[in-house]
């Protein structure tokens, strides 16, 4: 009996164990205004469930977010992705100490379009210190053109 309760122990001990962040917050996307060109930020409601407590803000970071709409389009229902960064991808990042947030974060941004376009950077600058908070400073954003 004493080795089963041995050996059971020794189990939960040495088991991988993973825990995840239910979350049900907000993920500031890169926008551009489908009718003047300029770029925003906007923020998004986000349900997600993962290992890294803003994991799912960077996840959502450069995937689709479609919207419905309907209006004014006579009565026909879209599904339209509003997330700019598409083009792009999280090529590493880096926790911080308190695993909090990022402290640095590299982004591919060679497929997209508008790559060269300052108002862009300054945009996905913005909604990076918006999603990704730091106590201190500011996370290190690498681009990769």
């Amino acid at each position: 009996m004493k080795n089963l309760v041995l050996i059971t122990l020794l189990m939960l001990f040495t088991s991988n164990t993973f825990a995840t962040i239910d979350a049900h917050d907000r993920v500031f996307l890169v926008v551009k205004d489908i009718q003047s060109g300029e770029f925003f930020v906007e923020g998004a409601p986000i349900i997600g469930c993962y290992g890294l407590i803003k994991g799912p803000q960077l996840i959502q970071f450069t995937m689709e977010y479609k919207v419905t709409s309907n209006i004014g389009c006579g009565g026909a229902t879209f599904h339209d992705n509003i997330n700019y960064l598409t083009c792009a991808s999280i090529k590493s990042y880096k926790e911080t100490d308190d695993y909090l947030s990022f402290s640095e974060i590299t982004l591919d941004i060679s497929k997209c379009e508008d790559k060269d376009d300052p108002k862009l950077v300054s945009t996905i600058e913005t909604a990076v210190k918006l999603n990704f908070p730091l106590k201190e400073g500011e996370v290190k954003l690498n681009l990769l053109k």
